[in-house]
């Protein structure tokens, strides 16, 4: 398997992806890398965890999981967020890798 990106961590039972969440985003999507993060644009407030619900849900989306194998690991309050999703290590991060990686092409073309 080729090297993760710098935003995507392998661990024993899954992967840790390092966000730069921005919340109050007209949609949910990767947008960019901000010092080695991901930079993720999420379309709910941070208001009762609804954007750290919304982020759990695209990226076990973008990594082909259910939404429950995702969880913020830490950061649950601010902008600088550890997401865990649970699962195959290097399935998953080949999966988020490619995935990602098309959501950001799309971004910088369009």
């Amino acid at each position: 398997m080729p090297e993760p990106p710098p935003w995507l961590s392998l661990t024993a039972d899954g992967v840790v992806v390092e966000v730069k969440a921005v919340p109050r985003s007209r949609r949910t999507l990767a947008v960019g890398l901000q010092d080695g993060m991901l930079r993720v644009q999420i379309a709910a407030a941070p208001h009762r965890g609804q954007s750290n619900a919304a982020l759990c849900a695209y990226l076990a989306e973008r990594a082909g999981v259910r939404p429950s194998a995702a969880a913020i690991r830490r950061g649950s309050g601010g902008a600088r967020k550890l997401v865990e999703i649970r699962g195959d290590p290097g399935a998953l991060a080949a999966t988020l890798a490619r995935r990602i990686g098309d959501d950001l092409a799309t971004v910088t073309a369009g």
